[in-house]
């Protein structure tokens, strides 16, 4: 089971760093009970990526599924462990501010390090829009909403 230091209540969760989960191995259920709660909401929502912050949750999790009901990525403590020089410019929703859409410069790849429910430790590359979708979701887990990221 994961569980936070302490549970962040406030108003401000979308500005805020989230707290990383601690596995105590004994309920990986919980998790992803947790994650298939998110996943469903984002695709209800016709989303590719929801952060716990999004959800009222100050924890550092996320899910992202790019296909739409493909193979979800449940990403637990995520982290970029580098990110490549060139860049990808794509316009950009949020599901916490719908009628926005923006164009963000990032990353068109990067190497990432995450756990998946069990605890299990995750390393992948990302390219294009999968790149984007983890940067944004990273983003809502350090409390950077992504009007902060709009290309110049």
């Amino acid at each position: 089971m994961l569980v936070p230091n302490k549970i962040k209540l406030s108003p401000y969760i979308l500005t805020e760093k989230a707290l990383p989960f601690q596995f105590d191995g004994y309920r990986p259920h919980w998790n992803n009970k947790l994650a298939d709660k998110m996943h469903k909401f984002m695709l209800e929502s016709n989303g590719i990526g929801l952060a716990a912050p999004q959800c009222g949750i100050g924890w550092r999790f996320f899910v992202m599924d790019i296909e739409n009901g493909g193979d979800p990525h449940y990403c637990f403590n995520p982290e970029i462990l580098s990110s490549s020089e060139e860049t990808i410019t794509m316009d950009e929703g949020c599901l916490s501010f719908p009628d926005e859409i923006l164009t963000i410069t990032r990353s068109e790849n990067v190497v990432v390090k995450y756990f998946d429910y069990e605890g299990n430790e995750i390393d992948k590359t990302f390219s294009g829009l999968e790149s984007v979708c983890f940067q944004h979701e990273l983003d809502h887990l350090n409390g950077i909403l992504f009007h902060e990221r709009v290309t110049k």
